[in-house]
Order: C-alpha cells, then sequence, then structure tokens
C-alpha cells in the first residue's frame, strides 16, 4: 500500500536537519535561493508585523523574513529534526512543533502566513489551505513556495533528466538519506502537479483569498504563489511591487509592445559590446579566417544575444517586455541550438578539441540563463561574456596563447568594469520608487538629486565604452586584414 504524504514527510526529513540547507542549494543549483528570496519580497511585512512561517524547517524563510523587515516571526513543524536545526541556527525565533493541517492557534492571530515545500506531503491541500487562510487577519498576505513540472517540452525533457537522474546521484554524495530524497522527489512532484497544479488557484479563492497569483521561476520548475484574505484592504508597508519607475528599463529600451519588445530583449549596444570581444580575438591571429570569423559572430550573437536573453527575460521580467514566455523559450532555444550548431561544424574543420569550447558555451548561456550564482555573479558575467569570446576566437583562428591569455583578461576587465556600472544603473532605473536630496559643495551651491542624476554619469560611460570597444576591435581587425 503506498504511503500517505504526511508518511512521506516524516520518512524524508528525519536525521536531514544539519545539512538540509547546504544540500537544498547544491541540489537545485542555487535555485532555491532565489524562489525564497521571491517569496520573501512578496510577503511586504511591517515591522510591527507578525509572521507564521508554516514548514519552517531548519528557518531559512523565518530568518530572512524576520532580517528583510525587523518583524516578528513564529515558526511551526512537525518535524522535531528539523525545528532542532532551526533553534541551532537561531535559537531567539519561537518554533512551534504542530501540524499545518490542526494549527494551534486562534483566529486572525498572524498579520501573514508563509510556508514552503508543504502541499505535497498532506492529504487535502484545499483543507490545508483554509486552515492557514483561517489564522491570519484580513488583509493579510499568504506566500508559498514550491516545486514546479517545466511546461515546455523540451525543458521538462531536460528536468526529468536531471531528477530521475541527477538528484539520486548529487544526493548520494551527501549521504544516504539524501540519496532517497533524491530519488523520491521526482514523482512526488510529478504526482502533485498532475492533481492539483491546476486547481491550486481555485483552492486559494475557495479560502477566501484574493489577488492571487502564480510567478513560476527558472523555467517553471519553482512556483511561488500569494493571495491576500478577504475582509479588508491589504496594509502595504513598501511600495507596491506594480509600481513601475517613470523611466526606461534601460537606455536603449524602447516603449514596450510589438517589435519594440524584441528590440529591447537583444541588449543592442550590449550585445554588440560582447560580440566585439570576438573581433578582438580574431585579431590576436597572424591570419585570420574570415569564414570563421563571421561563424563565431553569428554563433555569439545567438548565444548571447539571441539565447541568453530571451532566458533572462523569463526570470521576472527585468526589461518589462510583454513577449509570451513561450515566445521566449522558443527564441532561446532555437539561439541556443543554432550556436551550438555553428560550434560543430567549426569543429569539424577545426578538430574534435573545439567541442570543448562549445560545451563550455551552451552551459554558460543555461547556467547564466538559471541565474546560478557562479556564472550570474560579477566575476562570472565578466569571465563568461568577456573572457570566453576572446579565447574561442583567439583558439580557432590560431592566435598565440600568450596574447590571447592577456586579451582575455582584458576583456574580462572591461565586462567587469560594465558589470559595475550598469548594476546600479540597472537598480535606479527598475527598483527605485523615489529618489530625493541634494549635495551641497564648499562654495554654497547645491545640486539636486533625483534619479536621472545618479545615472547621468555611469551610464554615459557605458553608452561610450560600448561604441569605443566596438570600434577598436573592428579597427584592430582590419588593420590585421589589411596587412
Amino acid at each position: 500500500m503506498p504511503a500517505s504524504p504526511p508518511d512521506d514527510a516524516r520518512r524524508i526529513f528525519s536525521g536531514i536537519g544539519a545539512t538540509y540547507e547546504k544540500a537544498g542549494a547544491l541540489l537545485s543549483f542555487g535555485q532555491d535561493a532565489r524562489w525564497r528570496a521571491k517569496l520573501i519580497s512578496l510577503v511586504r511585512a511591517s515591522p510591527q508585523d507578525v509572521v507564521l512561517d508554516v514548514a519552517t524547517g531548519t528557518g531559512l524563510v523565518a530568518r530572512a523574513l524576520r532580517e528583510e523587515y525587523g518583524c516578528q516571526v513564529v515558526g511551526l513543524d512537525q518535524s522535531a529534526d528539523m525545528l532542532s536545526a532551526a533553534a541551532a541556527r537561531d535559537g531567539h525565533i519561537p518554533l512551534v512543533r504542530a501540524r499545518a493541517e490542526s494549527l494551534p492557534f486562534a483566529d486572525d492571530s498572524f498579520d501573514h502566513v508563509t510556508f514552503t515545500y508543504l502541499l505535497r506531503y498532506v492529504d487535502d491541500p484545499a483543507y490545508v489551505i483554509r486552515e492557514l487562510a483561517r489564522v491570519i487577519r484580513p488583509g493579510g498576505r499568504i506566500v508559498a513556495l514550491d516545486f514546479g513540472v517545466p511546461a515546455n517540452v523540451t525543458i521538462r525533457g531536460l528536468w526529468r533528466g536531471y531528477t530521475s537522474i541527477g538528484l539520486p546521484i548529487i544526493g548520494r554524495t551527501i549521504s544516504e538519506q539524501w540519496a532517497g530524497v533524491g530519488a523520491f522527489l521526482r514523482g512526488s512532484i510529478e504526482r502533485f502537479g498532475r492533481e492539483h497544479q491546476g486547481d491550486l488557484e481555485r483552492y486559494w479563492r475557495e479560502a477566501g483569498l484574493n489577488d492571487v497569483e502564480t510567478a513560476r521561476m527558472s523555467f517553471g520548475a519553482g512556483v511561488v504563489m500569494s493571495g491576500v484574505k478577504d475582509g479588508a484592504t491589504e496594509k502595504v508597508s513598501v511600495a507596491p511591487s506594480g509600481k513601475r519607475p517613470s523611466v526606461a528599463p534601460a537606455f536603449y529600451a524602447l516603449e514596450g509592445g510589438g517589435w519594440r519588445d524584441y528590440w529591447t530583449l537583444l541588449h543592442p549596444p550590449y550585445t554588440l559590446w560582447h560580440l566585439s570581444y570576438v573581433l578582438l580575438g580574431a585579431a590576436l591571429a597572424p591570419h585570420p579566417d574570415p569564414r570563421i570569423v563571421a561563424g563565431a559572430l553569428l554563433a555569439f550573437f545567438l548565444a548571447v544575444g539571441v539565447a541568453s536573453h530571451s532566458f533572462d527575460e523569463l526570470q521576472g521580467r527585468p526589461l518589462g517586455t510583454q513577449i509570451p514566455s513561450g515566445v521566449l523559450v522558443t527564441l532561446g532555444s532555437v539561439g541556443l541550438v543554432g550556436a551550438v550548431a555553428l560550434g560543430i561544424v567549426a569543429a569539424s574543420q577545426l578538430g574534435l578539441w573545439f567541442l570543448v569550447l562549445v560545451g563550455v558555451g551552451a552551459a554558460l548561456v543555461i547556467l547564466y540563463g538559471l541565474e546560478i550564482p557562479i556564472v550570474h555573479s560579477d566575476l562570472g558575467f565578466a569571465l563568461a561574456w568577456g573572457g570566453f569570446p576572446v579565447i574561442a576566437s583567439a583558439l580557432a583562428n590560431g592566435a598565440p596563447l600568450l596574447a590571447t591569455v592577456a586579451a582575455a583578461a582584458g576583456a574580462s576587465l572591461l565586462s567587469l568594469a560594465q558589470r559595475r556600472l550598469s548594476t546600479q544603473v540597472r537598480r535606479v532605473r527598475r527598483k527605485a520608487i523615489e529618489v530625493s536630496g541634494s549635495l551641497r559643495y564648499r562654495d554654497g551651491t547645491t545640486e539636486r538629486l533625483d534619479r536621472r542624476a545618479l545615472i547621468a554619469a555611469p551610464e554615459a560611460g557605458l553608452r561610450l565604452l560600448w561604441l569605443a570597444m566596438v570600434a577598436l576591435s573592428i579597427g584592430a581587425l582590419l588593420a590585421r586584414w589589411s596587412g
């Protein structure tokens, strides 16, 4: 007889509390942290609020809530092992051992409720949602995180391959218990998806929750849901997430809609900047082959300009485009496959060793799209989109090794400078709701500070740098060919 979901929970979460946080980050390639950050951002608590974190586990969300909002948090879990690990990490958060099906609290006891990876381990998810809604005040928010199954056929196939083979293997490197967790998860996630995924929003609404929203992250592998309990106007202590800044999300972005969204998606100045590194790498060779240069330009345009930017836009719509998610997945997949195909053609001419670079390039696009920290960091960005194009193009054209390494280091530093300048600009353009203040100089003059004043200098530098790099690389390659 199959075990019940609560039995699965007791079996799966017994004895893994000490390694839960590191193992979760490893098995999800860092995606779990992104999903939790999204959950935290949707709670919108005030310092006076009290939040109940159900299925708190080792207290990851509870600690993050307190750090982000300064609010009081109560953690609840049925696993003694998990609660012991939570207490060991932070003894200041009140912890309660109980089941989500029967919360030991009066009606309207909390301002907000969060839960993670819970509903797959209960017999009646609809009832549990009603029980969770019971204990929050009218106007309070419920925010939840769980796994999902990617909708795209290709991505779903890769996901199934990883969850069937990769999870158990990686889990075994941690412990035998984690090997069992890895083997269990795929069946658990897919079974829940078949039985309940299409009904989840209905469960929330029937529990008296309004404004129910679902955010699918990492191509649908992570699902964050939120809703507001009916009966009062929602209390919001921070700027509403729906409020958009009054400036475009990037200096090259056009007004949204239609073909203009696709122009914005391509990041034209930055894409040309990164393609200039391909020309720079070719210019290092004594006799760069025009066919190889053209093929490398097209491959990197497909990989960086199309695939990487399409996958990145899927993660929270940073550019605010209205391109359908299915179109973004298709663009990203076609771009990546096209780039790999060109790499394979090049390898047939250059030698099988070139397939190593093709594999590295494909991996960088995928890892960047998934926002894996090692690639999505400042240094990872610099090496992936600055150094790697120089190396691939230089080696393909037969450039000297020492010159290749030096130029790749220089391109990486330039890309690092680009990242440092653009990060602050992106934050102000895309996230700032209000900027106020002034600068007073020694001569008594003052300068008013606003959003545009903050981004003017770094953005002017970015506009000049991409033009300069494109001109320099074209000049270097033309000089080589004319010589």
